[in-house]
């Protein structure tokens, strides 16, 4: 019996010493916890990986939805300029977006020639804003973004004004559910009044199958939104300006 509490009463002392050294670990690592500043992980900034991003022509094509020959004919063009030679092609950030570009121009009707000369006026344009953007002061560029927010809000109303006017039929209400495809065909024919073109040119333009347009093209023709001509193989549409009161 004696020998069993002082087995008692050892294990109860080494049960508080240890708890006691225990103790003074977990007190510390939440201290340490709370020290640490809640902003340790930041948003990764993909664009400095992006510098970095190199593919060999296998990868690459697979990426951007084409054939490794394509990719290999385009290169050996000069089209796409690759950052390694010979045997070792790679493809960095510039020339994998451009492939993709030029990919797209070809789902839209274009030949190689019109997908390469599209894409190269997009990398310009774009170039040329990134330029301006630059190279203009803090208040030019506050102004420029003010200016950009409110035609956002323009063009928002617009949608607004465009769903109210065009849900007129069953049609129409399928129609309205794809907003930016028809929106996008509004501001073309919009920002071009007195041109007319076939619904396969217009498709094109816009960057739409060209079934959908020529479906929406009928719709709008009904509501007396644009104009259909007929000519001997070919039917053309045009815009028709609101009338002002």
């Amino acid at each position: 019996m004696l020998y069993s509490n002082v087995l008692v009463r050892w294990g109860a002392g080494a049960c508080r010493e240890h708890c006691n050294l225990q103790q003074p670990k977990e007190n510390g690592m939440a201290e340490a916890a709370r020290e640490r500043p809640s902003s340790s992980v930041r948003p990764v900034d993909l664009s400095k990986l992006l510098e970095r991003l190199e593919l060999g022509i296998g990868q690459a094509a697979q990426l951007c939805g084409v054939s490794i020959r394509q990719l290999s004919y385009w290169t050996d063009k000069g089209i796409i300029q690759p950052t390694g030679q010979g045997a070792s092609r790679t493809y960095d950030y510039q020339a994998i977006e451009k492939v993709c570009l030029i990919k797209q121009a070809l789902d839209h009707g274009y030949s190689l020639e019109g997908a390469v000369a599209e894409t190269e006026a997009f990398l310009a344009q774009r170039g040329k804003e990134q330029e301006h953007l630059a190279s203009i002061d803090e208040v030019e560029l506050r102004k420029l973004v003010l200016e950009r927010a409110d035609k956002l809000h323009q063009f928002a109303d617009r949608i607004r004004r465009g769903l109210r006017t065009y849900r007129v039929s069953g049609d129409l209400g399928r129609l309205v559910a794809s907003v930016n495809g028809l929106e996008r065909l509004i501001a073309f024919l919009e920002a071009n009044p007195y041109t007319v073109n076939t619904a396969r040119q217009i498709a094109l333009r816009v960057g739409r199958e060209s079934d959908q347009v020529q479906k929406e093209l009928e719709l709008l023709e009904e509501r007396r939104f644009v104009q259909k001509i007929s000519y001997p193989g070919a039917d053309v549409y045009r815009y028709i300006p609101p009338r002002r009161r």
